[in-house]
């Protein structure tokens, strides 16, 4: 019998990992179809969720993992090009080896068109100095580099930080002398003129504050601008800051590199208006992102100043009729509202706003939307989202969504007095319509340890007029059509977590009555049963 049993046992083990290899070959993730788990590896490749929508971030060593599963995993990672075809490089550090790496990964792109991200880790303090007659550190000669360039080509998007311009321009020679084909006519295929997507980041460092190229006026054979690809349709460009200098030079892109343009980012710290010379030719621009600023304590004379502004249209504006989504980050508004006032944008779908500098001066916000007239009769009539980032008065707040005139559907915003806003609310006069009335997603985020939650509750409670019927709460028109709220809690604020993990009675009206949805972000379960027994 002990022999049986024994028996029994050895036949049960084999039995027992016969059965797991059927479970595993007739596991469900066996059948999900190729296309679905592309779009798994890209989200779990992407560096960060909050740039998923960003091409430059990828996580190559999730990516390598991932090929290590199975078979047809690797199959699949490998025959997804647009996984293998962005990739960061750090130059001076780039070795030999890692440039082959490199070039491996781009290999399994096939034929997904391929980003190149050159930059200088903060780490080092080595920047491009191309400027400098001699001496100096001229990153564009690195061997390493140039391989790269070389073997890794065609490449459709390239970013470069923390170059100079001479830099960048001695980069741009070196690849249109560049065949590609390994042949060596005359007649080459220039791959530069077929890059559609440009990052030019100039901001950090003194070699880029220091270049005379920002300085002095320059031919317009000499200009940086001149040998930007003619197959360019988005493009960012981002400007050191130069206020302690005594003159800065013009802002001369070619007028038809900018026509040609579907999305522009532009960081202008300069002052002045000239930037609207630019803005003036984005006729086709769908995707606008403007950073605009003036350092007031260190004003100089600046060249731009004495550009006139030509309007593109008969009533003194300049009309961009294509932008979508309008992203404004405005340093010392008070010193630009004069220049934005000659913007508009009648096509506006989605509009971010965020303002720095103007500390105690009031309706900075207002001000900035009221130029470019989101609050006049004329504002754009399909506005359908609006972020205001950064605190914002409350009393401010409410003057900017009661002179909103646009069906705003989406509305995010950060920091608030939720009580101040909540009593503003209440003392408007008896039928007062809801702000934002078409409003159906409010996002808040970045709530803080004095945020008061139940006051945002008992607002979003009162857009609703309701009654009581047989003990059960009774919806009477104008019925709100907000149905969902997001919250979003700052980590390092714990005061704040009892009240954001507790299910209040009006959340749960809001909920259960109203049929709004409340979300809260980092909500965990586990944390909000502990709250609950304290």
């Amino acid at each position: 019998m002990a022999k049986r049993i024994v028996d029994l046992r050895n036949e049960l083990k084999n039995l027992e990992e016969q059965l797991h290899l059927h479970k595993c070959v007739f596991s469900p993730a066996r059948r999900i179809p190729t296309e679905i788990l592309t779009m798994i590896f890209d989200a779990v490749s992407i560096v960060s969720p909050f740039y998923a929508d960003d091409d430059w971030g990828r996580d190559f060593k999730s990516l390598t993992a991932i090929t290590l599963v199975c078979k047809r995993w690797r199959d699949v990672a490998y025959n997804c090009g647009h996984l293998w075809a962005v990739r960061e490089v750090y130059i001076p550090t780039l070795t030999q080896e890692q440039c082959g790496t490199l070039l491996l990964w781009y290999g399994r792109a096939k034929g997904t068109p391929k980003t190149l991200k050159l930059g200088t880790p903060y780490s080092i303090n080595t920047m491009c100095e191309c400027y400098k007659q001699s001496g100096g550190t001229q990153i564009c000669s690195n061997a390493v580099l140039k391989k790269l360039l070389k073997e890794g080509a065609p490449f459709s998007r390239i970013s470069i930080m923390h170059f100079t311009p001479m830099c960048f321009k001695n980069i741009v020679r070196y690849i249109k002398t560049t065949n590609t084909s390994g042949s060596s006519t005359s007649t080459t295929q220039d791959w530069w003129e077929k890059v559609q997507k440009l990052v030019l980041d100039f901001r950090h460092g003194s070699a880029n504050v220091n270049d005379p190229y920002w300085l002095q006026s320059q031919l317009p054979a000499q200009s940086i601008f001149t040998c930007f690809p003619d197959s360019l349709t988005s493009l960012a460009l981002h400007l050191p800051a130069l206020n302690f200098k005594k003159q800065r030079k013009f802002l001369d892109i070619p007028a038809a590199v900018l026509r040609k343009l579907i999305t522009f980012s532009l960081t202008y710290p300069w002052g002045g208006p000239q930037y609207l010379t630019a803005l003036q030719h984005c006729t086709n621009v769908e995707i606008l992102s403007l950073c605009l600023g003036d350092d007031v304590d260190y004003q100089s004379a600046n060249l731009g100043d004495r550009v006139n502004v030509t309007p593109l249209s008969q009533d003194g504006h300049i009309v961009l009729p294509k932008v979508k989504s309008l992203t404004l980050e405005i340093v010392h508004a008070s010193s630009e509202v004069k220049h934005l006032n000659l913007l508009r944008f009648p096509g506006l779908l989605e509009f971010s706003i965020e303002s720095v500098g103007d500390w105690g001066k009031p309706n900075t916000y207002s001000t900035i939307l009221e130029a470019i007239g989101l609050f006049s009769p004329d504002a754009p009539q399909d506005l359908a989202s609006l972020s205001v980032v950064r605190e914002i008065n409350a009393k401010e707040l409410y003057h900017l969504l009661s002179s909103i005139t646009s069906p705003v559907t989406h509305l995010t915003t950060d920091l608030f007095d939720s009580r101040e806003f909540l009593k503003l609310a209440q003392g408007a006069p008896a039928g007062t319509p809801n702000l934002l009335p078409s409003l159906q997603y409010l996002e808040v985020r970045n709530l803080t340890d004095y945020f008061h939650l139940d006051s945002l509750f008992l607002y979003i409670k009162s857009r609703q007029k309701h009654g009581k019927q047989k003990g059960k709460v009774v919806m009477k028109a104008p019925f709100n059509r907000l149905k969902r709220v997001m919250l979003e809690i700052t980590p390092s604020d714990t005061g704040l977590q009892k009240a954001y993990y507790k299910e209040s009675v009006t959340l749960k009206i809001l909920r259960e009555s109203f049929g709004i949805k409340v979300d809260r972000m980092g909500y965990r379960p586990d944390t909000d049963s502990k709250e609950s027994e304290m």
